[in-house]
């Protein structure tokens, strides 16, 4: 067998097309060429994408609704460890935080907008459901029906290891529009554990305090490391303690990582590029990780699932209704079908939720489960709606 070449990538994606490729397994001509590549695009890994749909569903099969391998004796020793990869994806955003392009505010406001509609349909879709199911309605679900819209308003699954190399407008978008969300689920989180705005504001204010001093002291560590083993020891250092501050003063942890991110973004050059290879370089087991938890902890019945489908069409009417606007506010870079590019629903929407869950409580746990049925959902309506750059 020859091995892979150092260096390169797998492969699995064309990053021009952010589409998957199947030079290995050989094309098949026509439409059913073209069906069957979609179709193995719920398997396919990359940098930058992975297939969600059925790591949430192995999650379901391994956890105690299904062989109980993840059992609920085995699932809240995992408890200190989700908070940590939570941070890990925040990290990832914050690292691309504030690209100079020449388009990036265009396209930073495209992206708000499209994240701004999708919240706003699938909130008030779900505010539609509760009040006829229920009156009145409480604030903790009131909460929770906002929090529903903030789980569907993001696509991004990881972002780009190079912040500067080539991407399509599709995903920029993708990967701006998730800091919205992120920023609006840290601060709702924080209202509903405080119990007041005002409390909620100091406990934010409290937590990014020490989250940059835990980054400072990482920067100023990185700068005076030895060797690479060092380096990689101050960098997971900082990345567990990061997410053992959200924990203890239970906040979003993915808000956490990215402030912890935007910080180091701005930071030396050296300390940044070496917490960005050591992030990378676990990724991937973390948001498998996230995954199988989030399927393991959906307690999914008949009204979740009913939640669930209802969030797929809500997410659905969002996305294609704000993409449709925002290709006009991106410019001419980005396609026409700008929507159908963000129906994938990627990996932070169930991580937010997964985020609730681990503050929150059992409350959050109807949020998690029609979050984890939507998105695997979502994943099926992007493949049976791709864009045209895939169809052709």
């Amino acid at each position: 067998m020859t091995p892979h070449p150092a260096g390169e990538p797998l492969g699995l994606l064309d990053p021009s097309l952010d589409v998957p490729v199947d030079d290995a397994f050989g094309q098949v001509p026509g439409p059913d060429g073209r069906r069957s590549r979609r179709w193995r695009g719920l398997l396919v890994w990359s940098a930058t994408s992975a297939p969600v749909a059925l790591l949430l569903t192995a999650g379901i099969a391994f956890g105690p609704r299904g062989i109980n391998l993840l059992s609920s004796a085995t699932l809240p020793l995992l408890d200190p460890i989700v908070p940590v990869a939570l941070a890990a994806l925040g990290v990832l955003v914050g690292l691309c935080v504030g690209e100079r392009r020449t388009d990036d505010r265009r396209v930073f406001g495209a992206a708000c907008l499209v994240a701004a509609a999708t919240m706003l349909v699938v909130s008030a879709g779900f505010a539609v459901v509760m009040l006829a199911a229920m009156s009145p309605i409480g604030r903790s679900v009131w909460t929770l029906i906002v929090a529903s819209g903030i789980c569907a308003a993001t696509s991004l699954t990881l972002p780009a290891g190079n912040p500067l190399e080539p991407r399509t407008a599709a995903t920029r978008v993708m990967e701006l529009g998730v800091l919205l969300p992120m920023v609006a689920g840290g601060l709702v989180l924080a209202w509903l554990r405080a119990d007041s705005s005002g409390g909620a504001a100091v406990l934010v204010g409290h937590a990014c305090g020490v989250i940059l001093a835990v980054a400072a002291a990482a920067w100023l560590l990185l700068t005076r490391a030895s060797s690479e083993t060092e380096e990689r020891v101050f960098a997971v250092s900082a990345l567990l303690l990061v997410g053992g501050v959200a924990g203890a003063l239970s906040v979003s942890a993915l808000f956490g990582g990215l402030v912890a991110g935007a910080f180091w973004r701005y930071a030396a050059r050296h300390p940044r590029e070496t917490i960005s290879r050591d992030v990378l370089f676990v990724q991937h087991p973390l948001l498998v990780l996230v995954l199988l938890v989030a399927g393991a902890r959906a307690d999914l019945s008949s009204a979740s699932l009913a939640l669930g489908a209802g969030y797929v069409v809500l997410r659905v009417v969002g996305q294609l209704g704000g993409g449709t606007v925002a290709s006009r506010v991106a410019g001419g870079n980005a396609p026409p079908d700008l929507g159908l590019h963000l129906l994938p629903p990627g990996v932070f929407g169930v991580a937010l939720a997964l985020n609730a869950v681990s503050i929150v409580g059992a409350d959050a746990s109807m949020l998690l489960a029609a979050v984890v049925a939507g998105t695997i959902g979502s994943d099926l309506v992007a493949l049976l709606l791709p864009p045209r750059s895939v169809r052709e």
